[in-house]
């Protein structure tokens, strides 16, 4: 499984829609799992952004896939990344 980090911003219609986040979560939640990925944890965020995730899917298709379906909730924008452990960054560079 491979790591991503994405971050959340509330669109416009995100943020009228603001109290029913909790079922919005549920929804992205469904999504990642339906797409066999995992969603470790989501955190709130003060700052530009409003919400922080991390999130494990099987491959980069599969992650583009359950990102798309979650960016047509229309509720959220997002800027997700791959990760890898500091660890085998290096080892790559030496």
């Amino acid at each position: 499984m491979f790591t991503y980090v994405s971050f959340f911003e509330l669109t416009p219609e995100g943020r009228e829609k603001f109290p029913e986040m909790p079922v919005f979560f549920e929804k992205i939640t469904k999504i990642v799992e339906k797409e066999e990925g995992v969603l470790d944890t989501f955190y709130a965020l003060m700052g530009p952004w409003d919400f922080f995730a991390i999130t494990k899917f099987p491959d980069n298709e599969t992650a583009f896939r359950a990102l798309g379906k979650i960016g047509a909730l229309e509720y959220l924008k997002t800027e997700t990344y791959p990760t890898e452990e500091v660890e085998v960054f290096f080892k790559a560079l030496v």
